[in-house]
C-alpha cells in the first residue's frame, strides 16, 4: 500500500509520502517490500509522485525528464504543456501493459497482476509563473488541484487519508482552500502520520516531504525536508492532541464537560442600590 498528499498553496505545493510499500507475490510467496522513495525530483523542474510499481514510476521519471528538457517545451501554451505531459507519462504505462499482454499466457509467466501496470500519481510543476499541481488517474489523464479544493490524496489508503485531511483543513488552516506553507506541511504530515498509525500492516516510515516554492523574482527552489523539521511538527502534533485531551473530559455520567483554561470574560455591571426612607412630616401619611 501507499499513500501521497499534495497540498497546493499562494507560492508553494507541498508533497509527502508513506514510506517503502509492498507490492503482492504471485507464486504464493509473502509479499515484497520495496525500499525506494515515492517522491522524485524531475530535471530540476518538477516533483513527480507515483504511487504504483517501482519500475513504473521510474520510467515515467525518465520520460518525464525528456519531455521538460525539449526547447519548445518552455514556450508552450497550457493546453500544449497538458498534452505534452500526458502524452510524456502516458507513454511508459502503454509500454508496460503492451508487454505483460504479450508476455500473459506463455510458458513461465503467470496471469499478470494488475498492480504492476495500475499507477496514481501527483505532479508539481511550475507554469506561467505559478506552480501548478496535478492528478494523474491510471489512464494518465491530468486534474489540476485548483484553490477551489487545494489538496488532494491518491493511493491505497487514500480512503483513510481523505475524512483526516477534510478535518485538519477545517481546524488547521485559516481559510478552508488557501493554506500558508507551515500549515500545508504540518497537515501532509499529519495525515500521512495518521493513515500509517491506523494502518501498520500497508504503510510504514519514513515519511518523506517535498517543498516546491517560488519566490518574489521567479526562481524556484525544491527542498526535502529532513528530520529536524519533521520532529518539530511530531512535538506541535503531540502538543495539540494532548491540549484536546485537557480540553475535553467525559464525566462519569457520559457527559462531556469542556475546560477552559481562562474563565470567560463577563461584563461588568454597575451597581444600582434602593434606599427606602420613611416618610417625612407633611408628606403622604402624616396627619
Amino acid at each position: 500500500m501507499s499513500l501521497i498528499v499534495g497540498i497546493r498553496c499562494a507560492d508553494s505545493v507541498v508533497l509527502a509520502a508513506s514510506g517503502p510499500s509492498t507490492m503482492p507475490s504471485e507464486d504464493g510467496l509473502p509479499p515484497a517490500r520495496q525500499w525506494s522513495k515515492k517522491l522524485s525530483v524531475v530535471g530540476g523542474q518538477a516533483v513527480l509522485a507515483v504511487a504504483g510499481h517501482d519500475g513504473l514510476a521510474q520510467e515515467m521519471a525518465l520520460s518525464l525528464e525528456r519531455s521538460l528538457g525539449e526547447p519548445e517545451q518552455r514556450e508552450a501554451t497550457e493546453s500544449m504543456l497538458r498534452s505534452k505531459l500526458r502524452d510524456a507519462l502516458a507513454a511508459p504505462v502503454q509500454r508496460t501493459v503492451a508487454l505483460h499482454r504479450t508476455l500473459q499466457g506463455l510458458p513461465g509467466f503467470g496471469v499478470t497482476s494488475n498492480e504492476y501496470v495500475i499507477s496514481q500519481s501527483l505532479l508539481a510543476i511550475p507554469f506561467n509563473n505559478s506552480l501548478r499541481l496535478f492528478v494523474l488517474d491510471p489512464e494518465c489523464s491530468l486534474t489540476e488541484v485548483t484553490q477551489n479544493l487545494a489538496c488532494a490524496a491518491v493511493g491505497s489508503a487514500k480512503q483513510i487519508a481523505d475524512p483526516f485531511l477534510a478535518f485538519l483543513r477545517k481546524v488547521l488552516w485559516d481559510e478552508p482552500d488557501h493554506p500558508n506553507i507551515a500549515q500545508a506541511e504540518l497537515t501532509a504530515y499529519w495525515t500521512v502520520r495518521h493513515a500509517i498509525e491506523n494502518n501498520p500492516a500497508g504503510l510504514s516510515y519514513p515519511i518523506q516531504i517535498v517543498v516546491m516554492t517560488r519566490s518574489g523574482g521567479g526562481s524556484i527552489e525544491i527542498v526535502e525536508r529532513g528530520e529536524r523539521e519533521m520532529d518539530v511538527m511530531q512535538q506541535v502534533i503531540e502538543e495539540a492532541e494532548e491540549a484536546i485531551k485537557r480540553t475535553f473530559r467525559v464525566h462519569p455520567s457520559g457527559r462531556i464537560e469542556v475546560h477552559r483554561d481562562e474563565s470567560p470574560s463577563r461584563k461588568r455591571v454597575p451597581e444600582v442600590r434602593f434606599t427606602m426612607k420613611p416618610p417625612g412630616r407633611g408628606g403622604p401619611g402624616s396627619s
